[in-house]
């Protein structure tokens, strides 16, 4: 998910790199590849002491100023790491790095307490398939050093197993670049840094990614592995106009899977994907690897391409998955020559355990969109066939299309299709009751479980009681245990129609201010847990919202969980029918505006429902989560600003992502919502649903849609100081309004933020007669004056009474 790289100096790596491609790249499998890898070690004889060496990529410049560098031993007729030691003799190593904006030096000042880096360190390790490994034999040439055959035993016995478990992280890329012939423009350039001001800690630069540099830091917290990125942004040629690469390395236009679940809910699956292959110009590299993503909990246990069996590398570290912020895994497919451009079929035979009994017969699927190969979330087609035991119901995405005996009349097959490109798929299975309900087109199939979860069934108590003493009974009475019966376990299926209903009128509602779903059939099914999901299609609904309040765990017995799982998830789950199934995000960055588009669209139907002091109520508790403190003492909200992402799941504050993502973006499109009015803000939105169906949008093209929707004479035309404050920054304010003699005329003061924080204000203006009218003011500093342009005799001037705008009141 994050990623980084690039660079030149074409001669003297023309040699390097035929030497490199002569040795591995086009000749050797994926699996010989990987084996060389795993015996990857220092070489003691190529060791030596260098000054004043650099490595420049774009924004990342790093100085081996003085120190011992020794080489590991080729692999595929080049060396891919190297490893720089300034222990002995006050060396010194240097990294500078300027982040290209405030919103990444501000997210690099979180973790380090300053904007930029100017770090000293002690120990680099080195990892690269681009044009390192030719600029430091090229250096240690022309400088004709000598090695130092003391100094590389002595690091070779101590790096090399730290090598070893370095490239078995990386191992996947390396096959991808070495065996799949990525040039050395493209390839990978990683470096651990070691004894510094801030421990350890990697820089990546990968022109294969995104944002080509990184910085960041594995830690580890309450028993969780986690790596926290310090910042990641485009490399400086990238900002300067020139040709990104291609995110993927080829198009996916059509899915066919034929999966079946045993007796023991192990599923086997084997799915066809029609693939199309660029022209090899405008490939990520020459050689022949596809790569593609599937759950951990599967494995890949066979692959042909247009009929051809193909090899299959499957492998992949903890430092890799947690740099991807996925549940995924890569895995390889190495057939004898590149395929050539144009239509291609891939057929992937793959297993595993993603389906788990949850007991009392409540069955869930924990690789919910992962369960099947993908090469990122392309919009594509898709035909679905279940086998599976016929007590069981298979509920999955797109319209159900038929169902029918098998030769064992224990088990059925269930098929489902999409003629409709989706940019996934999910399925779900139990002992499920159904209730169907149809309005105007649209089919809503609600299925629920007969009972809940262990998790969630009541338990025995055991009361510690004082028995009355009898006539005959003498001495202190004695204590005892008295077991009470657990109380009936309440019934999913009891909400059935209730919930059914619920869904439909979502359904109707969204449908009403959007325009149609993809599909028209949505099947919504439970799953354990306190979360759902929206698939196209499907929606995956917590067994809480099926219980009556008053059957829920005490732990959810406050007045927010009781909203969020009576009346906010279900819809938020429907509204995904659209936003992030129809209209996805573009990036990481961006992932929140899909999310806070379903939960502001659910608020907008609770809203409806139940009147706008429901909805402030909702917007407070959200205000409320964003000042809790984490343990550092910091607030939520200021752990770094919404377009991070999932950046946000750090180390310090694993809660922050969710709180920001789902909470703070409802805020931020509610403030939209009220600066537009709401006829411009249905009219934005149904404007988006229409025009960027099946694409993909944003933040910044949906401020710029936005935008065009202001009223005339909006203090911030372009939405762009909106952006800056809520968007790419962070801080909640306090703001008073301080009046004066002259109704009219005053001063709005600001504080818990920082001095240079701004934020437009709304005023109220009351007039004589009842006419009412609204002005913005841009705050600047703690305090800011204010001189109203009044129509007329104004009787009251109020401070934002319409709850538009992320503050607290100051008194």
């Amino acid at each position: 998910m994050w990623r980084k790289l690039r660079q030149t100096k074409r001669c003297l790596f023309s040699g390097f790199w035929l030497l490199w491609t002569a040795g591995v790249g086009l000749s050797a499998t994926a699996a010989e590849t990987a084996a060389l890898l795993r015996e990857a070690s220092f070489d003691a004889g190529r060791c030596y002491r260098v000054r004043d060496f650099s490595i420049l990529r774009d924004d990342v410049k790093l100085f081996l100023t003085d120190g011992y560098l020794i080489l590991a031993k080729p692999v595929a007729g080049a060396p891919l790491a190297a490893f720089f030691s300034a222990e002995a003799d006050q060396g010194d190593g240097e990294l500078l790095l300027v982040p290209p904006d405030a919103s990444e030096r501000a997210a690099l000042a979180h973790y380090t307490q300053t904007p930029t880096l100017n770090e000293h360190f002690k120990g680099a390790l080195l990892l690269f398939t681009d044009r390192t490994g030719a600029e430091i034999e090229a250096m240690i040439a022309d400088r004709q050093l000598q090695p130092v055959a003391e100094m590389g035993a002595l690091l070779a016995g101590q790096w090399t197993p730290t090598l070893r478990s370095l490239t078995g992280s990386f191992e996947t890329r390396l096959i991808e670049d070495i065996a799949g012939g990525i040039e050395p423009e493209k390839g990978l350039f990683f470096a651990a840094l070691a004894k510094t001001r801030f421990g350890n800690f990697d820089v990546i630069f990968d022109p294969q990614a995104r944002e080509e540099v990184t910085v960041g830091q594995m830690t580890f917290r309450e028993n969780r592995s986690y790596y926290d990125i310090w910042t990641s942004f485009p490399a400086r040629r990238t900002r300067q106009g020139r040709t990104a690469m291609p995110e993927l390395d080829f198009q996916v236009k059509h899915f066919a899977i034929e999966a079946a679940l045993d007796a023991n809910l192990r599923l086997k699956a084997k799915t066809k994907v029609q693939i199309v292959m660029p022209a090899m110009g405008a490939r990520k590299r020459t050689g022949a690897l596809l790569a593609f993503d599937i759950s951990r909990r599967m494995r890949v246990t066979g692959a042909r391409i247009d009929g051809q069996p193909v090899e299959v590398y499957q492998r992949e570290g903890l430092r890799g998955s947690l740099l991807r912020g996925s549940d995924d895994e890569a895995f390889l497919l190495s057939p004898a020559t590149a395929l050539a451009e144009g239509p291609h079929e891939v057929a992937i035979e793959h297993e595993g355990n993603v389906v788990y009994a949850a007991g009392n017969g409540v069955y869930a699927v924990s690789a919910r969109g992962t369960w099947y190969p993908h090469h990122g979330t392309q919009f594509a087609t898709y035909a679905m066939t279940f086998r599976h035991a016929r007590k069981l119901t298979v509920v999955a995405s797109g319209e159900i299309t038929g169902e029918r005996a098998t030769e064992n009349p224990l088990e059925v097959e269930s098929e489902f299709g999409s003629k409709i490109p989706l940019r996934f798929v999910g399925f779900n299975v139990g002992e499920y009751r159904r209730s169907t309900v149809e309005r105007r087109g649209l089919k809503v199939e609600m299925y629920a479980n007969q009972a809940v979860e262990t998790a969630l069934a009541p338990r025995r108590q055991e009361l510690l009681v004082a028995p009355t003493l009898g006539p005959m009974q003498r001495g202190p009475a004695r204590r005892g245990m008295e077991t009470l019966a657990p109380a009936p376990s309440p019934s999913p299926a009891q909400a059935i129609a209730r919930l059914a209903g619920e869904v439909a009128d979502a359904y109707e509602f969204f449908a009403a201010k959007l325009g149609p779903p993809p599909l028209k059939t949505l099947s919504v099914s439970p799953i354990p847990g306190t979360f759902g999901q929206g698939f196209p299609g499907l929606i995956y609904l917590s067994t809480l919202s099926y219980l009556d309040p008053r059957d829920r765990p005490a732990s959810t017995d406050d007045a927010y969980q009781r909203v969020f799982f009576s009346d906010i998830l279900v819809a938020h789950e429907v509204a995904h029918q659209w936003w992030g199934n129809q209209v996805a995000s573009t990036g990481y960055q961006d992932e929140w505006l899909m999310e806070a588009l379903a939960n502001y669209s659910a608020l907008m139907l609770l809203e409806k429902r139940k009147g706008v002091k429901v909805l402030d109520q909702v917007l407070d508790g959200y205000r409320q989560h964003l000042l809790t403190k984490t343990k550092a003492g910091k607030t939520i909200d200021s752990v770094g600003p919404i377009r991070l992402g999932l950046r946000l799941e750090s180390s310090e504050a694993p809660q922050a992502w969710r709180v920001i993502t789902y909470e703070k973006g409802t805020w931020i499109l509610h403030m939209l919502r009220r600066r537009l009015g709401d006829a411009a803000w249905e009219q934005l939105l149904g404007k988006i649903v229409r025009e960027y169906q099946g694409r993909r949008l944003s933040a910044a093209g949906f401020l710029q849609e936005a935008a065009r929707l202001l009223p005339k004479g909006d203090v911030d035309p372009k939405l762009e100081n909106f952006a800056g404050t809520w968007i790419s920054g962070t801080g909640i304010p306090t703001l008073r309004l301080v009046g004066s003699k002259v109704l009219g005329q005053g001063t709005i003061e600001q504080s818990e933020v920082d001095e240079d924080y701004s934020v437009d204000v709304p005023l109220e203006i009351v007039y004589r007669g009842g006419k009412t009218e609204t002005q913005w003011i841009r705050t600047d500093g703690a305090s800011t004056p204010y001189r109203l342009k009044l129509s007329g005799v104004a009787v009251k001037v109020t401070l934002d009474p319409q709850n538009a705008v992320l503050a607290t009141k100051g008194k």
